[in-house]
């Protein structure tokens, strides 16, 4: 029973006084107040527990589509369960007419409600009538007798996902009859399955006199849930169609009179491997991985993404990524590419490049973990990485006459000596590679302590220790302001502080390192998130690196340990992630370098005491770690590279397995260091194949598998050097190493295993200059020192004409003795010591 309140009930007699009052009204000028339509609200069905009320409403329109206002008249066909006040209140069982204040329930059953008026009558509403729901549960409709589910499209698997899946997705179980059917814990795209939703009042199964059921998904876009409708009657069962969609997994419910369900895990098979070729699925080229073509053009990259019983996906939503997008990118530069199964990838420069294609939560394999406690399997929210990336390079396209065309770079140049001094101006430069002219100098907002572009160049990050900025480079040298303060609400002043440490590779996040403050800090900065800086309690953070899809950063720092940091070496390995709290790794030795491998499955780690070399690769997807033999290395690599495989042709090295095959390029204080690696696709663990880790172990050789290359050091016999950057040409041919005690920049060839070196020009007269900070532009062409001599020197590296060709001075500014910094509280003598090259 329901008992309308005394403000209840003076609401509806004010209602229906207005409602009547309009109904003598006037004619409607040109039009006929007679309803030819009338119209019911709600349409169609309702469901009513016993003794509720369900206020319907109604509309009317004459012959030529007016609206007209007629009074109305609302009736049940079945008042033994549902009756109607004349304002359209309707009770689930007996009104206390005349006062229509009190609703009484009484039996169960369906009623047909109308709404008339002056001879025009609304197509009924089915109202059905019930017991109070208790409970609402959600079961699949057994299928019986029905084989296995086989995969949508028959598609032969490729070499690379040549795995064990899960055949017994799959299981027979017994309905309550006797009767067997299959359950499967997940389903394929495309794959439909049929669910049913039971209402129980006391125990009682009440679901035939409920009426249609509403469906919903906690995650939009895993399944799409479709009701099943009576044809006859055009109202939905209590069944529903469930198509798998992305895959992950999702809560799906069932609700009926405002009561819903408890929650059904519906899962969609979840990505298992992928494999990534050049060329289309129909070419000529299958298990190709690598690639050589000209500036200006285009390759297209195939993906098969296969889940966990072993069906391909029609339309994986993998994140693509190239590891050097100024020269080859993945898709479109603003987008990517789309879900499916090609990916075009255009090369705007000459350069090289690794690209991968990877399922990354929270966009593919959503939702997990999502089952309670006890459910099996026990998914958590893992990222699935191919087996082997595509290698990629890009040569200089020719003109008609022969000649290579020449691309132009930008290259900033500023003075980090002023970083400590809050009062002191700062100039930066930014020169063109086509003039070579320092110009104008641009006055930067805070002395810098760092400045690093993101993979592109389209954005560029500074560190300061009196608020980080971004800059935008476009923005450089116009009247347009280039600099955007990084805010941090966690920090005195507000602002993000500390040096700029790695980029994502879409250039949209920051990690920033504040070793000053007491106490340190690290700032994780997104530039197109609400969410902002996110403020991280890691003392003494040296290095980090992003994956390339972004999913994680690992960090080096440093905490109380008998492993012993440095200014450039921390002991702990720190993992942050937006899907999971910050997560650590102790280390066994002081780490400076971490880079993740092309695939982005993983990343190396690598450091050591002065004299033996030390690295463990740590896995994206889990966390899991496992150490890396260096011990044929006479020290750490002061510098690490990740090098595209496929590019990588060297007679220094042996034929190796190419499935999983990973190249890092390092150097020390005498030579270059090479290692390689393989992974491959994890084992078989329990009733599922897992979705990670990757195993990660020393390469090995072609033709003795059991056989591995250990790590290779290469000696200059330059003697021992204080290397302060090192370059790789496109084609991995040649390395030039830059040191702040040798006055030459190095350059070795695998070619000819030979050392030679291109002296810096004497800009003074007598005095022997030495490099303080290099860089490289991406085709490989020149490197910019900036030097001793306070000059900016270009050095060309082609062959057979490699010299110092240039060296860009800079005038005092304004008030200063120098090029770079002026104070307002006591004289600066600041020098060129930063340069780094725009993408």
């Amino acid at each position: 029973m329901v008992r309308l309140h005394s403000g209840q009930f003076l609401w509806f007699v004010v209602a229906v006084v207005l409602f009547l009052g309009g109904c003598g009204g006037h004619r409607p000028p040109g039009g006929s107040p007679l309803p030819a339509k009338i119209t019911l609200n709600p349409p169609t069905s309702a469901s009513l527990q016993q003794g509720s009320i369900l206020a319907f409403t109604a509309s009317a329109q004459n012959g030529t589509g007016e609206n007209v206002s007629p009074g109305f008249a609302f009736a049940s066909d079945n008042p033994d369960v549902l009756t109607l006040s004349p304002a359209g209140l309707a009770c689930a069982g007996t009104w206390n007419a005349p006062l229509y204040t009190i609703c009484t329930g009484a039996g169960v059953g369906v009623a047909n409600v109308t709404a008339s008026a002056l001879g025009a009558t609304s197509p009924p509403t089915m109202v059905f009538v019930h017991a109070p729901i208790d409970n609402i549960q959600i079961s699949v409709v057994p299928q019986l007798n029905s084989p296995p589910p086989a995969c949508p499209t028959q598609v032969a698997l490729p070499a690379a996902c040549d795995i064990t899946f899960n055949t017994g997705n799959c299981t027979t179980k017994v309905t309550p009859q006797g009767q067997s059917y299959l359950a499967c814990t997940c389903l394929s795209q495309d794959q439909i399955q049929s669910l049913q939703a039971n209402a129980f009042s006391q125990g009682t199964n009440i679901t035939a006199s409920v009426g249609p059921f509403t469906w919903s998904e906690a995650t939009t876009g895993v399944v799409t849930v479709t009701p099943t409708v009576n044809l006859s009657t055009s109202i939905a069962t209590n069944e529903a169609s469930a198509t798998p969609n992305t895959p992950g997994q999702t809560q799906v419910f069932a609700s009926a009179s405002g009561f819903s369900s408890q929650a059904y895990q519906f899962e969609t098979c979840p990505i298992q491997c992928i494999a990534l070729e050049v060329g289309t699925s129909d070419s000529q080229q299958a298990g190709e991985t690598s690639f050589i073509v000209n500036e200006g053009t285009s390759e297209t990259i195939t993906a098969a993404a296969v889940d966990v019983q072993g069906c391909v996906v029609p339309k994986p939503p993998l994140t693509w990524t190239s590891s050097q997008p100024a020269s080859i990118v993945a898709g479109s530069a603003a987008t990517g590419c789309p879900a499916g199964t090609t990916c075009t990838a255009t090369t705007p420069a000459v350069g090289e490049a690794a690209i991968t294609a990877s399922c990354t939560p929270p966009t593919c394999n959503v939702g997990f973990p999502l089952n309670p406690a006890g459910l099996s399997p026990p998914f958590i929210p893992q990222p699935v990485y191919p087996v082997t990336a595509i290698s990629g390079l890009v040569n200089p396209a020719t003109s008609s006459n022969g000649t290579a065309s020449a691309s132009v770079f930008n290259v900033l140049a500023t003075s980090l000596d002023c970083a400590s001094n809050a009062f002191c101006t700062v100039a930066l430069y930014n020169i063109t590679t086509s003039k070579n002219v320092a110009g104008n100098a641009i006055q930067l907002p805070v002395p810098p302590n760092s400045l690093i572009f993101d993979p592109a160049g389209d954005k560029a990050y500074m560190g300061s220790e009196y608020g980080a900025a971004l800059v935008n480079p476009a923005n450089l040298g116009s009247g347009m302001s280039a600099f955007t303060t990084l805010p941090a609400a966690a920090t005195p002043t507000g602002k993000v502080t500390g040096k700029a440490l790695a980029t994502s590779s879409n250039g949209n996040i920051a990690i920033f390192s504040d070793t000053v403050s007491t106490p340190n800090q690290v700032y994780v900065v997104n530039t197109t998130s609400a969410a902002g800086t996110t403020t991280l309690n890691i003392s003494g953070a040296t290095t980090a690196a992003f994956s390339p899809d972004g999913l994680k950063a690992f960090i080096i720092g440093c905490v109380t340990s008998p492993v012993p940091c440095t200014a450039v070496s921390g002991n702990t390995l720190y993992i942050y992630s937006t899907l999971q709290s910050l997560q650590s790794i102790a280390l066994s030795f002081p780490a400076n370098a971490v880079v993740f491998s092309s695939s982005g499955s993983f990343a190396l780690v690598s450091g050591g005491s002065s004299t033996v070399a030390s690295a463990i690769t740590v896995n994206t997807c889990d966390n899991s770690s496992n150490s890396l033999s260096l011990g044929s290395l006479p020290g750490p690599p002061t510098f690490l590279k990740m090098v595209p495989a496929g590019n990588v042709l060297l007679t220094q090295i042996p034929s190796l397995t190419t499935v999983g095959l990973d190249f890092f390029f390092g150097l020390d204080a005498t030579g270059v260091d090479i290692i390689a690696t393989n992974a491959s696709q994890p084992p078989l663990q329990g009733p599922l194949a897992a979705l990670c880790p990757q195993s990660v172990g020393l390469a090995t050789l072609k033709q003795n598998p059991t056989q591995t290359f250990s790590p290779v050091h290469i000696p200059f016999g330059q003697g021992s050097f204080n290397p302060i950057n090192f370059f790789l040409s496109p084609d991995n041919a040649q390395v030039y190493v830059v040191a702040s005690d040798l006055s030459r920049v190095l350059v070795y060839s695998f070619n000819t295993s030979s050392v030679s070196a291109i002296p810096l020009a004497n800009s003074i007269t007598g005095q022997t200059v030495f490099p303080v900070s290099a860089d490289i532009t991406p085709d490989g062409n020149l490197i910019y020192v900036a030097a001793s001599d306070g000059t900016l020197h270009e050095i060309s590296t082609a062959s057979g004409d490699s010299a110092d060709l240039t060296q860009i001075p800079f005038p005092p500014i304004p008030n200063a003795t120098n090029g770079f910094c002026v104070s307002a509280d006591s004289p600066v003598n600041c020098t060129l010591n930063l340069v780094v090259v725009r993408p």
